[in-house]
């Protein structure tokens, strides 16, 4: 795989159901959490989908209005085992697998990005994916440089999710570790201080009118 590849690449994204999602997140007054969640997600996918062909990208999910949104732009859902991020991620990647390989056989270049990065863009994305490429395994961490963005392989069969507090190191120990100056793609939203981070960095539409806030063109797929 080039460093160009962009759309060899099958891209697995792990969203959890929004009634569920982002317990940790201390949200704005007047901001219901779970439509913050959702908005997050959808962010994040319509950058995703301007890079990477929808039919390599694989939504693992139970949230029935995201799978309805994955459904319009022809992409991938995959039910979550709801077993946890790292089983839901395997999931993914098994669905992901094109049919019909021998063990043997070269596979997909294969990436594990998460699905709450609202102020993702897609020229991040693509220089993220594109810095991947050059090594056979890599991983991106997030701003804090613990937790784990963004996971590759040029055989997604061997990527190995070990996704969780700290994951970054876990990570390391089979993969490259990258650190771009990438903020758009690096700031996953846990905390109310990374959401103010991303605000800062400008968001996505959905998720700025949760927040009532200007969205960043960059961020608009």
């Amino acid at each position: 795989m080039t460093a160009a590849g962009s759309s060899a690449w099958r891209l697995v994204v792990p969203v959890k159901e929004r009634s569920r999602a982002k317990s940790r997140l201390r949200v704005p007054d007047g901001v219901a959490r779970d439509e913050l969640a959702a908005a997050f997600a959808l962010d994040t996918l319509t950058a995703v989908y301007d890079v990477v062909p929808a039919d390599r990208v694989f939504v693992v999910t139970d949230d029935e209005q995201l799978a309805a949104f994955v459904a319009t732009r022809h992409g991938g859902v995959v039910p979550d085992p709801g077993r946890g991020l790292n089983p839901a991620i395997a999931a993914g990647l098994a669905a992901a697998t094109p049919d019909g390989l021998a063990p043997e056989q070269v596979c997909a270049p294969g990436a594990v990005l998460l699905g709450d990065l609202p102020a993702l863009s897609p020229d991040e994305l693509s220089a993220g994916l594109r810095a991947c490429a050059v090594s056979e395994s890599s991983v991106i961490p997030d701003q804090d440089g613990t937790g784990t963005v963004l996971l590759t392989h040029h055989d997604l069969r061997r990527i190995v999710p070990r996704f969780g507090a700290g994951s970054a190191a876990r990570h390391a120990r089979v993969a490259r570790v990258l650190t771009p100056d990438l903020p758009r793609l690096r700031t996953d939203v846990d905390t109310d201080t990374a959401l103010a981070q991303a605000v800062s960095l400008g968001v996505g539409p959905r998720t700025a009118a949760v927040l009532g806030v200007c969205a960043a063109s960059a961020s608009v797929g």
